[in-house]
């Protein structure tokens, strides 16, 4: 086990703990969570994407979800704490 922890430490492949959580959105779910990090309203998501306002207000629902956040400011306040950590 030792190995493996250090064999990971050497690759930079450890992940800071709080990621666990976002390993179970989709890919199309993070990156949405992305887009509300960044402020955008489900309006801009659906012109940025090119997905209709159903869609992204279906996906929102299951980042709420997943998430265990009831609110966009919940969800937009993780993905900015997580895009603070990354650029650490």
């Amino acid at each position: 086990m030792t190995t493996t922890v250090l064999e990971r430490l050497r690759k930079g492949s450890v992940q800071h703990p709080a990621d666990d959580r976002f390993a179970v959105l989709a890919p199309q779910e993070d990156r949405i969570l992305g887009l509300i990090g960044n402020g955008l309203t489900n309006r801009e998501i659906v012109e940025e994407l090119g997905l209709s306002e159903k869609t992204i207000k279906n996906y929102v629902s299951q980042i709420y979800s997943k998430l265990h956040v009831e609110r966009r400011s919940q969800a937009a306040m993780l993905a900015t704490e997580r895009r603070l950590r990354k650029q650490q």
